[in-house]
């Protein structure tokens, strides 16, 4: 036998070369398409609450800056911030003379007052003063009021009680007043009145508060 025959013998006695494709089992296909499916619903939903967020923050938060006029003609710069969902409206004063912030606190019934040169803040029950409503507030911020002036503004002077309970105060004034104590402040039994002289500490919408 030639080498030939050999040759043709061996290769016929060798089993057939085959190319080995895996294949994918059906279930496991419609798991993969069926985990892309939901991967894309999360990121669309996802998507949506953040803009639902971000709409609904521009509905339920609006700030504005004014410019009242203080003592001597000087100018005083207020950032206000109302928040409708948590009933809240904030100021920030600030002038040459006076740095506060001021929390109106409907869903608590309080105003807090903190005056930067004082390490202290000092708490007033919303009912002792003849304050805006929110909705007042925002109207006012609606209607851009550019410039406020403190003559015959209404003015309501306050002396210092005792300590307030954390707890008493809400999550808003408990947050502006961390790092100080807060005091009780209780309306002197004078009436408010107009008045056309410099407002001594702050003015907040023609509403003039003094701490004694």
């Amino acid at each position: 036998m030639d080498d030939k025959s050999k040759d043709e013998i061996n290769a016929a006695s060798e089993p057939p070369a085959y190319k080995f494709i895996p294949r994918v089992p059906k279930e496991r296909t419609q798991m993969i398409l069926i985990s892309i499916v939901l991967v894309l619903l999360v990121t669309i939903i996802i998507g949506a609450i953040l803009i639902g967020v971000h709409v609904t923050q521009e509905h339920t938060e609006k700030i504005i800056k004014t410019i009242t006029k203080g003592a001597n003609g000087e100018m005083v710069k207020q950032t206000v911030m109302v928040d409708t969902q948590e009933n809240v409206a904030v100021f920030y004063i600030h002038s040459n003379t006076t740095s506060a912030t001021v929390v109106y606190d409907y869903q608590q019934g309080l105003i807090a007052f903190r005056i930067h040169s004082r390490k202290q803040c000092s708490v007033v029950v919303m009912d002792l003063v003849d304050v805006p409503s929110l909705h007042e507030i925002t109207e006012l911020i609606d209607h851009s009021i550019d410039q406020v002036s403190e003559e015959d503004s209404l003015l309501y002077t306050f002396k210092q009680r005792g300590l307030a309970d954390p707890n008493a105060l809400g999550t808003t004034i408990n947050v502006l007043c961390s790092d100080v104590p807060v005091y009780w402040a209780e309306k002197n039994h004078k009436k408010p009145r107009r008045r056309s002289v410099p407002c001594p500490d702050i003015l907040i919408l023609e509403l003039c508060f003094a701490f004694l």
